[in-house]
């Protein structure tokens, strides 16, 4: 059986609804989700509601902001150590930022509240198994090749092409013009 990991663009919070839900499916009226705990409940989200992909998710730092998937990829390789990864929910909030210390250290303290730190810890013990934190998402690959590929195809300028052709009430059309890409 070949088992086909989900990437965090799949992965959606539903603002109201606990846990995490994979997108199934786009309908008229919303999302087609289905939850990732145990009941695997397959729903439709009103196009009223909010619903936060994970891959788009951020937390804040002294220096901008850090994607959720390469926080996720570095707990993932503290698990991995056999570190302890997941916090206990009573656990105290000094503890929690702490924790989140070891992995980010420059996360900001002020704007990243103790509640978003264990909403990320869950999350991470919900999708660990099911997400492939290390695969890079296409929105990375774009914006890298954006930045840095210069094999990029370039586009030549307009070439005007005069066509005439003769419509049945005998007017003449010109002036096609298209593009090239090389």
């Amino acid at each position: 059986m070949f088992l086909c990991k989900m990437e965090l663009k799949d992965v959606v919070s539903v603002a109201g609804k606990p846990g995490l839900h994979k997108i199934i499916g786009k309908g008229a009226s919303g999302l087609v989700l289905e939850a990732l705990d145990a009941s695997a409940k397959r729903t439709i989200t009103p196009l009223s509601q909010k619903v936060s992909i994970l891959e788009d998710i951020s937390v804040y730092t002294t220096e901008g902001d850090v994607k959720l998937g390469e926080i996720f990829v570095k707990i993932e390789e503290i698990d991995k150590a056999g570190n302890m990864v997941l916090l206990a929910k009573d656990a105290s909030g000094e503890n929690i930022k702490k924790w989140l210390e070891n992995i980010l250290p420059n996360f900001d303290k002020e704007r990243v509240y103790n509640s978003d730190i264990q909403k990320m810890s869950n999350w991470y013990g919900l999708l660990k198994g099911k997400v492939d934190f290390s695969a890079k998402s296409e929105s990375d690959e774009a914006e890298k090749t954006e930045k840095g590929d210069t094999k990029s195809k370039t586009i030549k300028p307009i070439k005007k092409v005069e066509a005439k052709a003769k419509t049945s009430k005998g007017v003449t059309k010109t002036s096609i013009t298209s593009r090239k890409m090389s």
